[in-house]
């Protein structure tokens, strides 16, 4: 490990046979105060020794690249400090490999398989602790304190109290651990190749030369960075210029105050600069130029001043209001003739927001820059390899979806046999990719190379590159180019697999995975992107001016940032470890001066207009404070200036006309306030879209006017003869009609096929319902007193069957389908005891008897009506008891509880017309005279049948009394439901649909997607 550098700010230091002036000048002044012209016109000065520039971030390096080619200046170079690194490894002949940040991950993570810890075992068995340790490597290694240094700082620590001694030693082992590694493989990291370059220049500085460096747009250095500065102009004697924004005694420039000062300490020359306003568009040059000064100092209310349209604020009812109310804000700047290049929108983490700020800007067609990043198994390819490596690796563990990931991607040709395989895999309720395949019938030859490659990473490399190419061949030969997401998708995992293999790994099983999981692609224009606006962090804008700024995300706890804590040194170990042994880590908790500094090297990067914008609210509507910084802005204003933010609350769905940002928007406003001629008539009537339905235009909604009270929709003249069963009707379906027209088309005649298992519900009522049909066969007649011990008997035997037949839950896991199957045997026993208590003289005549259907079985259709109105129906009546005298008892089971729509008074309200009509068929198509039709329920507390009897029939404490009536009553009832059932038969006939929401199901509407009537 290098060693660090020694302290100096001597004029001359002497070194071996060498003695160098130390060269530092350092320019200071606020932000606006002209350090870009001295320090950029020094650096065209020493254009001709070919100097080099130091920005903060690649893009600033970009931007003034761009720039002084622009002003002609052509010798120098433009770096980061990274790259600075790399020229000063380049003259010092440090020429060891450089480890990229998934080597250095996985090193880690090797090293911590490898350590037996005490303290830290069961955190290190986590999936974000290699990186959280790696997180602390790094800073540690920015602050140039190497393992031995930290071991050290450790045990002393430990020494005071034996209970520490496990875990600093678990920590120090990591740290070590990580760094023999590196030496192992003869390579460094980006941090010590820096101190490595940094030593060999103290040992030979004429390696450097007498090149100038220029570091500029900073306003904090890491100790790394200290480090170079100081080798550069104290032990090399190159000359070193480097701007600060620091004013001694401002408060928001208190958190930089320590790095000033050091600088200062170590410089030849210091430069510090007045505050200046000359480079602020005129009209705006008063307000911004007080809000630089002012800002976090003493309040004065006399220094309130008129910021007109300088400065504004947005107040954003959720994440997807404040996008909007900022596109609105971004296109009136574009109107006023700026160009998106000199717009930034800042946020402090601007991740957090770029994929939905890309889409809304996306929408309204503004360029936006932003640094996008999604994982690589959230890409179409990334799904794909994804799917392929679960499904080869961990067949029993991965889902369905994974393996249809991987046949949607290409790897099978048809897309219509992806979605058969699909609506098998659905349907039979498959949990795992395994289950997935047995049921598609699939045996994937890719998925076995995979499984028994040597290196399986290698061999999921060279699927996705033969999915990618297969994919390009099955698109249009104009589109055939491979999509810029795949493509990058592909290059992640290839130069993942290629790093990993270079330092001798090759990932296999949940390795593999692990790494797959850990993947991000990088999917969008750079932040500072020249040619559109940028969406940015404070940190990446500091270099640069902008026309407008936009400050989004001033909440609190999001700017200023909440309190942060490391999880191997929190900020009480930290300055424990400094008052032991002197290591000095910068506190990571509540640092307010530094969260200040942000905010003000933010809105003094705009020369025109600052837009302040916060959220008053979450997405679910819970109360958000706004940030304490915008106080602070507003007591440097005039009063009244808060007032007059512009808002869009949460429940905001459309624009107000005048403020609609785009056409579109302006369009949907104009349909809220006022609905488009050729919609006028329907306005607020049921929306149902035949054409959607029938194929039928949409203008022929017109046609489906009748009256004057209210429009009716109905199936076309052309539409209506592909309507199954309009003459011989379903009592069933019928009864569906009934009680919504729009569900009726629906399940019945559009019948769509279900993609998903069917319901539990379903399944556990035809199971239940099985059972007791083979119950009462065995047994002769319903359960009775002397049959209840030999009905239980059989019970478990029955059920075991019908489950084996019909299947139970599909889909759900094992310990589910059991308590399922238990749960139908607890219910059906209940329901046992229920019957063979409550029975009367009644046996079971038939079960499953059927009508109207064209089977030697089937009894004929019940007729209705007569003439051209006449109406066949047909059904089946799931039990049928009789008594001695021939009267009827028809049962319908319900394996739920009792329903109040079930009792005959509600029949006719309710549309419940299916027992009705099946008592009507009994008595048109047989010699048995119906006394009684019940539903039955075979779950819930009250398991007494509903419906409506005769009061002259025995039928004991099995119902409930409330429903009895005359056999007079009971004959006007049937008559009711046979007239309804007629009317109904009309409609149907007639092809009318009305939607009824209000009783489609008890949950309301059934179909909203296609009704759309609610």
């Amino acid at each position: 490990m290098p060693a660090g550098p020694r302290a100096g700010c001597d004029e001359g230091v002497g070194t071996g046979r060498h003695h160098v002036a130390v060269a530092l000048t350092l320019v200071l002044g606020p932000a606006n105060s002209a350090k870009a012209a001295e320090v950029l016109g020094a650096f065209s000065s020493a254009s001709s020794r070919g100097p080099i520039l130091v920005v903060p971030t690649s893009a600033d390096a970009l931007h003034y690249t761009r720039e002084l080619v622009r002003d002609g200046t052509l010798l120098g170079s433009v770096l980061t400090f990274e790259g600075l690194a790399a020229e000063a490894a380049r003259r010092a002949g440090v020429a060891r490999r450089t480890a990229s940040h998934l080597q250095r991950l996985w090193l880690v993570a090797r090293v911590v398989r490898g350590l037996r810890l005490r303290a830290l075992g069961r955190s290190a068995a986590t999936a974000g602790f290699a990186t959280a340790a790696l997180a602390l490597i790094a800073e540690l290694e920015r602050a140039m304190i190497d393992p031995a240094r930290l071991s050290g700082a450790l045990a002393r620590w430990a020494s005071a109290d034996g209970r520490r001694a496990a875990y600093a030693s678990d920590l120090a082992a990591i740290y070590s651990g990580y760094a023999r590694e590196l030496e192992r493989l003869g390579m460094d990291d980006a941090e010590l190749r820096a101190r490595r370059a940094l030593d060999a220049l103290r040992a030979a500085p004429s390696r450097w030369g007498a090149t100038p460096v220029f570091v500029y747009g900073f306003d904090d250095l890491t100790a790394l960075e200290l480090d170079a500065i100081e080798t550069l102009a104290v032990r090399v004697g190159a000359p070193v210029t480097v701007s600060l924004t620091y004013e001694p005694g401002r408060a928001a420039m208190e958190g930089r105050a320590e790095v000033a000062e050091q600088l200062r300490s170590l410089a030849t020359r210091v430069i510090e600069l007045p505050a200046r306003d000359d480079h602020y568009a005129p009209g705006s040059r008063r307000a911004l130029h007080h809000l630089e000064r002012r800002l976090f100092e003493e309040r004065d209310d006399s220094e309130r001043i008129e910021p007109g349209e300088s400065i504004a604020m947005l107040e954003a009812g959720g994440e997807l209001a404040e996008a909007e109310l900022a596109a609105q804000e971004v296109l009136g700047l574009l109107e006023r003739g700026l160009a998106p290049g000199e717009i930034a929108l800042v946020h402090r983490a601007p991740e957090s927001i770029a994929a939905l700020f890309c889409r809304v800007f996306g929408a309204c067609g503004i360029p936006l820059a932003a640094e996008l990043r999604v994982r690589f198994s959230h890409t179409a390819l990334g799904r794909a390899v994804v799917g392929a490596a679960r499904c080869a690796l961990a067949p029993e563990l991965a889902a369905p979806g994974d393996l249809l990931a991987l046949l949607r991607f290409g790897l099978i040709e048809s897309q219509d046999d992806v979605d058969e395989i699909e609506a098998a895999i659905l349907r039979g309720g498959a949990r795992t990719a395994a289950e997935a395949q047995a049921l598609a019938g699939l045996e994937l030859r890719e998925l076995q190379s995979i499984a028994g490659a040597r290196d399986q990473a290698a061999e999921l490399s060279r699927l996705a590159r033969r999915l990618m190419a297969r994919a390009g061949a099955l698109r249009p030969a104009q589109a055939r180019r491979p999509r810029r997401s795949h493509v990058r998708a592909l290059a992640v995992l290839e130069r993942a697999v290629a790093e990993l293999a270079a330092i001798g790994s090759r990932p296999r099983d949940s390795e593999l995975l692990s790494l797959l999981d850990a993947l991000v692609v990088e999917a969008g224009a750079g932040a500072l992107a020249g040619d559109a606006v940028a969406l940015a962090g404070p940190l990446d804008v500091r270099a640069r001016r902008f026309r407008a700024v936009l400050v989004l995300g001033l909440q609190e706890g999001t700017f200023p940032r909440g309190p942060l804590t490391d999880p191997f040194l929190p900020d009480e170990l930290r300055f424990e470890l400094a008052a032991v042994a002197g290591l000095r880590l910068r506190p990571r908790g509540d640092d307010l001066a530094a969260e200040r500094h942000l905010f003000y090297a933010t809105v003094s990067r705009a020369t025109e207009r600052v837009v302040l914008s916060y959220r008053s609210c979450d997405e679910e509507g819970n109360m958000v404070l706004p940030s304490p910084f915008i106080a602070d802005v507003e007591h440097l204003l005039a009063e009244g200036w808060r007032d007059r933010r512009r808002r869009r609350e949460l429940g905001d769905v459309t624009w107000p006309a005048a403020l609609a940002p785009t056409e579109r928007q302006r369009t949907l406003a104009a349909v809220r306030t006022e609905p488009p001629s050729q919609l006028a008539a329907f306005a607020g009537q049921p929306s149902l879209q035949p054409a959607a339905l029938t194929g039928e235009p949409s203008s022929r909604l017109a046609a489906c006017a009748e009256g004057a009270e209210r429009a009716r929709l109905r199936l076309t003249a052309r539409s209506l003869p592909r309507v199954r069963h309009t003459r011989m009707l379903s009592a069933g379906a019928l009864e569906r009609y009934g009680r919504c027209p729009v569900a009726w088309l629906v399940e019945s005649q559009l019948a769509p096929m279900p993609l998903s298992p069917e319901p539990a519900a379903l399944s556990r009522g035809t199971v239940m319902h099985r059972v007791l049909e083979a119950l009462v066969r065995e047994l002769g007649g319903p359960p009775a007193e002397p049959t209840m011990a030999r009905a239980l008997e059989l019970l478990p035997g029955l059920i075991d069957s019908a489950v084996a037949e019909c299947g139970l839950s599909p889909g759900a896991i094992g310990v589910v389908r059991a308590a399922a199957r238990h749960a139908i045997e607890a219910e059906l026993a209940r329901y046992i005891g229920h019957e063979a208590r409550s029975a009367a003289a009644w046996r079971t005549h038939a079960l499953e008897v059927r009508f109207g259907f064209d089977d030697e079985r089937s009894l004929p259709p019940l007729r209705l009506g007569a003439g051209p109105d006449e109406v066949l129906l047909r059904g089946v009546i799931d039990r049928v008891d009789v008594d001695d005298r021939g009267r009827v008892i028809v049962r319908d089971y319900k394996s739920g509880a009792a329903d109040w729509g079930w009792a005959g008074s509600s029949w006719l309200a309710e549309c419940r017309l299916q027992v009705g009509l099946y008592m009507l068929a009994l008595s048109q198509l047989t010699e048995l005279s119906p006394v009684a039709g019940l539903y039955q329920p075979l779950r819930g507390a009250d398991l007494r049948a509903r419906g409506a009897f005769s009061d002259d029939a025995d039928l004991g404490s099995a119902v409930a009394h409330t429903d009895a009536r005359t056999p007079e009553e009971l004959e006007e009832l049937l008559a009711a439901v046979r007239d309804r059932a007629l009317e109904l038969a009309v409609c149907l006939r007639a092809g009318r649909l009305e939607p009824c929401p209000h009783r489609c199901s008890r949950d309301g509407c059934a179909h909203p997607e296609i009704c759309r009537s609610t």
